[in-house]
């Protein structure tokens, strides 16, 4: 019994990125829209999503996989370990502490080859 509890725990994920529906991601069993995503932190080969609502699903695959889609639908990678959702910036700070405050509160850091990018990208924007 045993056996069958540690497979059905650690089974594998399937993920469907759907194309024809450009806002939504098929993580597992569950369906996300991408407009809900404020980030996505990797750590290791698993990567984070945590949502507009507070809650958060791990996938197994890395930020790599998700990096191009998620790109062209406004969000950001400011470092290795996050990519950002653009709608949920409330701050940016490039002088000081070099880091994105979310509407959740929560701070990014900003990679250091990433500073120059992401301002030009933001003065191409304002």
């Amino acid at each position: 019994m045993s056996v069958n509890l540690f497979h059905h725990l650690f089974k594998p994920m399937t993920i469907n990125i759907k194309k024809e529906q450009s806002c939504t991601l098929t993580l597992g069993d569950q369906s996300v829209c991408v407009k809900d995503i404020v980030r996505l932190e990797g750590e290791g080969n698993y990567s984070k999503f945590y949502m507009n609502d507070g809650s958060k699903i791990v996938s197994c695959r890395t930020l790599k996989y998700f990096e191009n889609f998620l790109l062209e639908r406004g969000f950001i990678r400011p470092s290795k370990s996050a990519i950002v959702n653009m709608n949920a910036i409330q701050t940016i700070d490039f002088n000081i502490q070099k880091s994105i405050r979310l509407i959740n509160d929560c701070q990014i850091a900003i990679s250091r080859r990433q500073i120059k990018p992401l301002k030009d990208m933001f003065k191409a924007m304002a």
